[in-house]
């Protein structure tokens, strides 16, 4: 379980990177392209990414919904493993009391 919390984390942070190296990368094709003056490189850069922190939190939001989903999710399924080992051990215990049982009458009647 915390493996999946550990790779939601780091793709989160990979996600932020990448988001950094893009916009550093369309502004640097900006600059190239002469639509972007290379003095207003920070101040674009700036603009862009205060515009991905918005979508940076509501992907994060999401994911640790997810993974909150995924936990009650796995908690449930164990719950429910739980209560069914509990009724095969229970029918487990009947048969071999029923075993045992007809193992002593048919030693009686040797």
């Amino acid at each position: 379980m915390l493996e999946l919390f550990e790779k939601i984390i780091l793709a989160g942070a990979g996600l932020v990177s990448m988001t950094r190296d893009k916009a550093e990368q369309l502004v640097d094709t900006l600059i190239e392209k002469g639509q972007v003056e290379a003095k207003d490189r920070h101040a674009m850069l700036s603009r862009l990414l205060k515009g991905t922190e918005k979508l940076d939190k509501e992907l994060e939001k999401k994911m640790q919904a997810v993974a909150l989903n995924v936990v009650k999710n796995s908690e449930k399924q164990i719950d429910a493993l739980h209560k069914k080992i509990a009724q095969l051990s229970g029918e487990m215990q009947k048969v071999k009391k029923a075993g045992t049982k007809t193992g002593r009458k048919k030693q009686k009647k040797s």
